[in-house]
């Protein structure tokens, strides 16, 4: 079996190691906001504080892992509080 295959297959019931492994490819760092949250198996974060990078490994993750319950991704961004009126 390829070493790929059978690394994304033995990993995809572990999370976080799999997201790590992803973010390795792509020479960025895992976020803190993720690792902090899983403990409670729950994947809990605020999207605004993402970069664009930052999304691909985390969304492949999610693509191949199915054990995670519950994935809350927040987002405080507010367009309106800008704007002066018309």
């Amino acid at each position: 079996m390829i070493d790929s295959v059978k690394l994304r297959r033995d990993t995809a019931a572990d999370f976080f190691s799999h997201y790590e492994y992803l973010c390795a490819l792509q020479d960025s760092v895992p976020l803190p906001s993720v690792r902090a949250c899983l403990r409670e198996g729950v994947l809990d974060f605020n999207a605004d504080r993402l970069r664009i990078v930052d999304w691909a490994p985390l969304l492949s993750t999610l693509k191949i892992n199915k054990d995670l319950p519950l994935v809350f991704i927040k987002s405080f961004f507010q367009p309106w509080l800008g704007e002066t009126g018309l």
